[in-house]
């Protein structure tokens, strides 16, 4: 039997944004960035009206809850949400007051929408990167993990610290690191770096020496 974890009222100002949200798809920019807005504030809802619910100790709702507050959003009476997209909602609604630390009975809407805006989360995206841990990461860093993988995490003592394993990365067919693949790529990185330090030299130097021709012309020119 399904539990109604998220009341009707904010059930109800959800299913308005993701309506909205839809009516706003495929738009101009500016519709994009209200779009964003309209679904930080289902966030901000999400957020608040599950505070009081304790989470796991992997920092998940606990399974039945998970599972019900993703049943709500599949079947909110304005509009229907993937479970694709619900599933993806629960899961950074309980990230987020994990990393954050949101919890009690008397959080609001308003209390996490300041939370989010001194992080500077400004967009779904944005904080799918803060709950990952990956918007402290420079570019080099999540370059490298696209190659060798990202390091998975557990908690300890209500700590996020490295796993045991890592995940992602170039797999071979066996999922295991594929080497070779490894080296291929660092051979042609190095290969495509020396090409362009080549040309860039070679592009400065006839650079320079037009820039030459051309004083020695304004000089001459000069005369008459």
């Amino acid at each position: 039997m399904q539990t109604i974890v998220i009341d009707a009222a904010n059930i109800e100002k959800i299913g308005n944004n993701e309506a909205q949200i839809q009516t706003l798809r495929g738009t101009a920019k500016d519709a994009t960035g209200e779009a964003n807005t309209l679904k930080l504030n289902s966030y901000c809802v999400m957020i608040a009206a599950t505070a009081n619910i304790n989470l796991t100790d992997k920092n998940n709702f606990p399974t039945k809850t998970g599972r019900d507050i993703k049943n709500q959003l599949i079947n909110m009476p304005q509009v229907s949400m993937s479970e694709g997209m619900a599933n993806k909602m629960v899961k950074n609604t309980a990230g987020a007051r994990f990393i954050f630390g949101i919890n009690g009975n008397n959080i609001t809407p308003s209390m996490v929408a300041d939370i989010f805006n001194d992080a500077g989360i400004t967009s779904e995206a944005k904080l799918i990167k803060a709950v990952a841990g990956d918007d402290s990461k420079t570019r080099v860093q999540k370059m490298v993990e696209k190659i060798v993988g990202r390091r998975s995490t557990k908690v300890e003592a209500g700590q996020k610290v490295d796993g045991d394993k890592f995940l992602g990365g170039f797999l071979d067919e066996d999922k295991n690191l594929d080497l070779d693949e490894i080296q291929a790529f660092k051979d042609l990185l190095e290969d495509k770096l020396r090409e362009r330090i080549a040309a860039e030299a070679e592009a400065k130097a006839t650079a320079d020496r037009v820039a030459n021709e051309n004083e020695q012309i304004n000089a001459m020119t000069d005369q008459f």
